[in-house]
Formats: structure tokens, C-alpha cells, sequence
């Protein structure tokens, strides 16, 4: 696909038989409503944002690179709904870039020391021990689950501090040249979890895993302090046990991404497995693991990664506040 305009095609492509497919539902198989009507309305703004990106997408490249705005808001609206459409609108966007530009800083990485390598086993056998072990004696389920959340925060902010404030110093300071390379990471992230996750999702009968289940039951239950939870406690605390800690011991990049995304993949699944299909939801999470390491391992910022997880978390979050 040497002309990237096809993207854009390609993308209103996709989002016609999408319209098209929901007007026929909502008109013949359906009763006709005020939420029918609802939708139907919500089908025409997206027809109207097709016209317009199909218009852009027959327009010279480089007049695009300096006239993309109506391209963003199409593909932002286009990503709520079928989502497909919006990340071929985003990959056109970041294709736009000059990648000289966007080179992301380089960061003088150091052997890691015998010590670091202590750090990063007893950083992960901790979290393993606290989270999925003591839980299973009944002495230690008397102690409040947001006491072993604080418990775990303070072990990490102990342990690794210093390279926690060192990495967002630099973040802060190349925060544009990041942001570009974050939002094409997270979009390449997400389709390729769609890809993995809608055969799981449908051989589980529709059904999401157990990890999001017992999610969904504390977002009923304590919306605020599940969401601080979900999108600030998670990406800090899992990025650096599974991303920071973890690269102390691999020399390797191949064989550390694929290790810690699998070990994360499969430590968001093992309290709930109950049967194979259940434990299918591996390969999801699993999925969102490596992404979120080869992120790390390429840019050397926890925060990219961290960043990255917040993103997935704040809209799966926001999806799941709308849905109960």
C-alpha cells in the first residue's frame, strides 16, 4: 500500500457497509422507536464524516500534511463506532509525520547490576505472594483490599524512585515527541487486541473475562475509587513490576517482551480460570502485555508504556461506566 490516501478509503469503505447495515437493522428488524430514531440520526453524522473523509482522501498528500484537521475529527469519531474505520484514519495521520522528527530521545542504558536483578525478582515474587498466594489463607482475608493496593504502591515507589522520577523527567521534557509515538503505539495496540480478542470473545459466547467481571462488580459498587484504581494505581504500579522490574533480567528484548507480556497475561486470568475457555482470555491479556513492553523496550520510558495503559484503562473504564 504505497499510496497511504488507500487507508482512508478503505476506512469509508468499511464504514459505508457499516451504515448501511445498521440502517437495514434498525428499519426492518427492530420496532420503530425513539431510540431507533435515536440511532439512525447518529448513522447520518457518520455518513456526513464518510463524505467529508473520502473527499480528503482523493486530495495531493502534501497538501494533507499541513491541512489534516478535518481527517482528525472523522477518525476520532469514526474509532467510538465501529473503531476500525478511526485506526486506518489514525495510522494515515502518523504516516503524515516526519519520522526524522518524531526520533524519540536516546537513553544511555547501563548494565543492570546484581542488585537491580535482586530488585526485580523480589519486586515480582512480592507482588505475586501479596496479590495471588496470602489471599488464599484465611488468616490474611480479614486485611482490606485497599490496604494491600497502598501496601504494594509503597514497595514499588521504594524500590525503583529514583528511575521513576529520572524516566518522567525526560518524559516531561519530550513530551511532543512522545505523544505521537504513544498514540500510534496505543491504535496498533488496539487493533491488533481486536484482532485476538473478538475470536475469545465469541467462543466464550459473548461473555467477558472474570478479571473484567469482578471490574464491573466494583464499578458498581465504588465508581470513583475503581476508577482511580483502574487508571492511575494500575498502569503505575503493573508497568514497573512487569515492564521496569522484569527488563532488569533479560538481555534479550525479544525474550523479555514475550515473557512479560505472557507472565501479565496470564496473572490477570489465573484466579478466575474455570474452565479452557476461560482460560483463552490469556492470549487477550497477554496480547496487551507485549504491546505494552515492546512500547517500553523501544522508547527506554516506563511512562510511554504507563501512558499507554492508562489510555486502554480510562476508555475501557468509561465504556464500562456508560454500559452499568
Amino acid at each position: 500500500m504505497k499510496d497511504k490516501r488507500n487507508y482512508l478509503k478503505i476506512a469509508c469503505f468499511i464504514e459505508m457497509i457499516y451504515i448501511i447495515c445498521m440502517v437495514i437493522y434498525n428499519l426492518f428488524f427492530v420496532k420503530f422507536n425513539n431510540e431507533v430514531m435515536a440511532n439512525l440520526f447518529m448513522l447520518s453524522i457518520s455518513l456526513f464524516f464518510t463524505i467529508i473523509l473520502y473527499k480528503e482522501s482523493k486530495k495531493d498528500f502534501n497538501y494533507l500534511k499541513d491541512n489534516n484537521m478535518k481527517i482528525l475529527l472523522c477518525s476520532i469519531w469514526m474509532f467510538f463506532e465501529p473503531i476500525i474505520p478511526g485506526i486506518l484514519g489514525f495510522f494515515f495521520l502518523s504516516s503524515l509525520k516526519d519520522k526524522k522528527q518524531n526520533k524519540l530521545p536516546e537513553v544511555e542504558l547501563k548494565k543492570p547490576s546484581k542488585i537491580e536483578k535482586i530488585k526485580g525478582v523480589i519486586m515480582l515474587s512480592f507482588f505475586i505472594l501479596i496479590m495471588f498466594v496470602l489471599p488464599k489463607i484465611d488468616g490474611f482475608k480479614k486485611f482490606p483490599s485497599y490496604f494491600v493496593y497502598i501496601f504494594i504502591l509503597m514497595v514499588v515507589i521504594i524500590l525503583y524512585h529514583k528511575e521513576l522520577i529520572n524516566n518522567l523527567k525526560v518524559f516531561l521534557k519530550n513530551i511532543r515527541i512522545y505523544f505521537p509515538f504513544i498514540i500510534k503505539r496505543y491504535f496498533m495496540m488496539l487493533g491488533i487486541m481486536l484482532i485476538v480478542a473478538i475470536p475469545v470473545v465469541l467462543i466464550n459466547s459473548g461473555r467477558v473475562s472474570g478479571n473484567q467481571q469482578v471490574i464491573n462488580t466494583m464499578f458498581k459498587k465504588v465508581p470513583v475509587v475503581t476508577l482511580l484504581l483502574s487508571c492511575f494505581y494500575a498502569p503505575l504500579t503493573e508497568e514497573t513490576i512487569f515492564r521496569l522490574s522484569l527488563s532488569k533480567l533479560f538481555k534479550n528484548k525479544t525474550l523479555f517482551v514475550i515473557i512479560s507480556g505472557v507472565l501479565f497475561g496470564v496473572l490477570h486470568v489465573v484466579n478466575n480460570i474455570t474452565s479452557f475457555n476461560e482460560l483463552l482470555y490469556v492470549l487477550q491479556y497477554a496480547t496487551l502485555g507485549i504491546c505494552l513492553a515492546k512500547a517500553y523496550s523501544d522508547s527506554n520510558n516506563i511512562f510511554v508504556s504507563i501512558s499507554m495503559h492508562f489510555i486502554q484503562n480510562f476508555l475501557a473504564a468509561i465504556l464500562v461506566l456508560l454500559v452499568y
